[in-house]
């Protein structure tokens, strides 16, 4: 949450010449309702059964860059999906940097709480092991534009791709 996956993304998409796929947008889509309204309505699980969903729709499909939301990964069948769409990278950055980025919209849902940092510092501590297990590389981002950081995520991948 934070590290700029949406917007990196989308550059990424460009140097590529991939179109590039929200996962959050389809979600919202798929639910006829914002992501908002989709946790207001159902709560989280709601939200992330049709992002299961959405993601194994994507499995097969070439030619993307895949935005997901920071919480895809919790589940076991969307790690599987995400490995099989291609290379996964995990966008990190300084904690203060994510959480400050984070808050600066109202549309983060698990956010809404009386404490939003000790909110998101627990999401981020319980979820750190399983992007380190799901993710075929880190990149710290702290500091980096979004296009460094796109351009760096391309030569990982092209790194990797090359072994």
């Amino acid at each position: 949450m934070g590290c700029g996956k949406s917007s990196v993304g989308r550059r990424l998409a460009s140097l590529t010449g991939h179109r590039f796929v929200d996962t959050d947008e389809l979600v919202a889509q798929a639910g006829n309702k914002s992501i908002p309204e989709i946790f207001a309505a159902g709560g989280e699980e709601s939200f992330r059964d049709i992002e299961e969903r959405v993601l194994a729709d994507l499995v097969g499909v070439a030619g993307i860059v895949l935005a997901t939301g920071g919480g895809a990964i919790l589940r076991e069948p969307n790690r599987i999906a995400m490995k099989k769409i291609g290379t996964v990278a995990w966008l990190d950055a300084d904690p203060d940097a994510l959480f400050e980025r984070a808050s600066r919209s109202q549309k983060r849902p698990l956010l809404q709480t009386e404490n939003p940092r000790q909110t998101f510092d627990e999401l981020f501590a319980s979820r750190r092991t399983i992007y380190e297990e799901a993710s075929d590389f880190r990149l710290d981002s702290t500091g980096l534009a979004h296009d460094e950081v796109a351009q760096s995520i391309l030569e990982h991948t092209m790194r990797l791709q090359a072994r």
